[in-house]
């Protein structure tokens, strides 16, 4: 039997070549799709976060507008408007939105506070007892010799600074505060009230339950659920020299924005509404913040935010 002809041979080595060729481009053609989807995809929720992120900042000045406004009401309407934090939803862009002021008097003023009260504060958020004693003459000696304080402490963001407590913040900075500890006292404390007391009315639920002596896992319970929570605000528990009878004047807004396509974004900012000056009021602090009302939001996306009124 003859050997096939050359041509033959040729030819028949040729196809796999060109089959392999061809799925070689498939291949290429599929992973330049996939990366462009992928690339659109990354596009797309950039945007989406940037833009809910504007909707929060834009959030927060419809707050500090609702607090313009309330100063050129009648005194009496002022007197009683209280700020607790509760949030009120509502619609901007198309996104659900969550608006909550808190007054600053509400709150334990690291500058202010007796030592007293600062014990009562670390001891009613779960520390023992002799430790808060220890918390509270940090922070003393943090805002009084800031120097001395320093000494002891990591250098940092404001691990410098001429004289008493700038911000809340600065509250990781005091020897002894530990990172999870700074983290659930951050709302409860303040240093716009500069009240030695804190106006109870206004004092999250969280942290008047901890200065009443309430159980410390209700506290824990009232602390996961943030302002959401009624409490009895007459309470006999709540020790009568931690009171101030008054709002402070100082206020923390506090906005969450969740788009349809589900990013999210959180902003606050403190406002001194005492300042004089054509504006009416001073900015205080921005912060990025720490969202609370993510749940709640979702839910009003899901069931449609067009029947949540405007914010505006």
């Amino acid at each position: 039997m003859s050997a096939p002809p050359p041509t033959s041979r040729r030819n028949g080595f040729a196809l796999p070549l060109v089959i392999w060729g061809l799925g070689i481009i498939a291949l290429l053609i599929v992973s330049f799709m996939t990366t462009a989807r992928w690339r659109v995809q990354a596009a797309y929720n950039i945007y989406g976060a940037a833009k809910a992120d504007l909707l929060a900042d834009s959030a927060v000045n419809i707050g500090l507008l609702r607090l313009l406004a309330e100063n050129n009401s009648p005194p009496t309407a002022q007197q009683s408007a209280i700020h607790d934090g509760r949030p009120k939803f509502c619609s901007l862009s198309g996104a659900a939105v969550a608006i909550a002021i808190e007054d600053e008097g509400g709150k334990v003023d690291l500058n202010s506070a007796s030592s007293k009260l600062l014990r009562a504060l670390f001891a009613g958020f779960g520390v023992e007892q002799r430790k808060a004693e220890a918390l509270a003459d940090a922070v003393v000696a943090y805002r009084v010799d800031p120097g001395d304080a320093l000494r002891h402490t990591p250098v940092g963001l404001f691990a410098r600074k001429p004289a008493s407590f700038h911000t809340a913040l600065e509250l990781d900075q005091v020897p002894g505060v530990e990172a999870q500890l700074f983290r659930m006292l951050t709302p409860f404390v303040t240093v716009h009230s500069h009240q030695p007391g804190l106006y109870a009315q206004a004092a999250p639920p969280a942290l008047f339950a901890a200065l009443a002596g309430f159980d410390a896992a209700d506290v824990a319970a009232l602390t996961r659920a943030a302002f959401s929570i009624d409490i009895n605000r007459d309470d006999p528990h709540f020790p009568s020299e931690f009171k101030r009878g008054a709002a402070s004047g100082a206020f923390l807004v506090h906005a969450e924005a969740v788009l349809p396509s589900g990013q999210t974004g959180v902003s606050e900012a403190i406002f001194d509404m005492r300042a004089n000056g054509a504006a009416g009021y001073a900015l205080r602090e921005t912060r990025r913040g720490t969202a609370r009302n993510l749940r709640d939001l979702r839910l009003l996306i899901r069931q449609g935010s067009t029947g949540l009124q405007e914010c505006l």
